[in-house]
């Protein structure tokens, strides 16, 4: 497989003209679900007198550059130029993907929403980012709704629970220039408590131009399917014994869910499960729990999530193999999970949360995963 790395200038008027290939070694190609994708790799320090025709450095990292992976004609990865690092003889480059673009923006304009779709929000802020001079990347983003509604009229409310009335405000969706300072910290607010997934892809245009096309996909309630016809077995495709955790950290047999509501007048509900062992308890909160039944359905998604225990298996180094074929999953699927070890054995299904190539190693992957319990309680 041949691959080339190519320097694009982002001017942000949605287009960006290509400047050069790129001499990169060591390259690592990640894609990630619900955040952004990633490029790293290293060249020589030579590199960094190169000037582009606009008289900027190639490898700019005022995000005005972008660097993409392509082999055999399809574009594999990529993104912004972020970071750059000497490394004695090597300088290391770091690229994130189009989605990392709204972290840390603020609003700059004042709107409030009504009965609206998460996802309409959503796009919402990335027309807001994109219609600002030199904003524009060029991101076509998906037009999926999740049918949910979500933001009331400005109103007093007033329940009556177990610990006696509740009264509180409650109000529209709002982004505001006075108090929305990081648009991404807001989508992926939407992203956990709607919940919807979200994922980046870049392609050569359709229309057979030398432009890059950029998408925005959405899945509701996620992307990705269970993967039946795959599977990563240690010994067969599982390349590298995988570390096996057993962590209690966030670990829980009881909730404390706390809603609408200031102070004492909080709504307050809780789940909780006897396991035989010691009481532990976690707080989870939702402004949005506007009901003593919403409240009790909060804490009894967060137990299910927090008392799934076990043993897991949170990387694995998979290898080509017809079991699973490098690139016939991704991110977002369910694949079963199988590892006999000397200290235990393994057999679960879980979710790809990101992927990595690296196309100089050979034909391995290294991918992020999560118990599909977890992830899906």
């Amino acid at each position: 497989m041949a691959w080339r790395y190519l320097a694009q200038r982002l001017t942000g008027d949605g287009l960006g003209e290509f400047i050069g290939e790129i001499p990169l070694r060591s390259p690592a190609i990640t894609d990630v679900l619900s955040g952004p994708t990633g490029l790293t790799g290293v060249v020589s320090p030579s590199i960094l007198g190169l000037r582009g025709e606009d008289g900027h450095p190639v490898l700019d990292t005022r995000w005005n550059t972008a660097i993409w992976a392509e082999a055999d004609g399809e574009i594999r990865g990529g993104g912004i130029l972020a970071h750059r690092s000497m490394r004695g003889p090597e300088l290391a480059l770091t690229c994130v993907g189009f989605t990392a673009y709204p972290k840390d923006m603020p609003f700059t304009d004042a709107w409030y929403g009504v009965e609206v779709d998460p996802l309409d929000v959503v796009r919402l802020i990335w027309t807001h980012l994109q219609g600002k001079p030199r904003g524009n990347l060029g991101l076509q983003v998906s037009g999926l709704t999740t049918g949910l509604k979500i933001g009331v009229e400005m109103e007093q409310v007033e329940f009556d629970t177990e610990s006696g009335p509740v009264s509180f405000e409650a109000g529209p969706v709002k982004l505001a220039w006075y108090q929305t300072e990081d648009l991404g910290g807001e989508i992926d607010r939407f992203a956990e408590e709607t919940p919807f997934d979200y994922h980046e892809r870049h392609q050569w245009a359709s229309n057979g131009d030398t432009q890059l096309e950029h998408f925005l996909d959405f899945g509701y309630p996620r992307i990705g399917r269970r993967r039946n016809d795959l599977r990563f077995v240690l010994g067969e495709n599982i390349s590298v014994v995988p570390s096996i955790e057993d962590d209690g950290a966030d670990y829980a047999n009881e909730i404390l869910s706390l809603g609408a509501g200031e102070g004492r007048t909080m709504l307050r509900g809780g789940a909780a499960v006897n396991d035989g062992g010691l009481r532990r308890v976690a707080t989870v909160v939702d402004k949005k729990a506007r009901s003593l039944k919403n409240v009790n359905a909060v804490a009894k998604k967060e137990l299910a999530w927090r008392s799934a225990f076990g043993e897991e298996i949170t990387e694995i180094v998979v290898r080509d193999h017809p079991h699973a074929p490098l690139e016939s999953w991704a991110v977002g699927d369910e694949i079963r999970v199988q590892a006999d070890t000397d200290w235990s054995d393994v057999d679960q299904w879980a979710r790809v949360l990101s992927s990595t190539i690296s196309p100089e190693s050979g034909e391995v992957a290294t991918l992020t995963i999560a118990r599909e319990d977890k992830v899906s309680a």
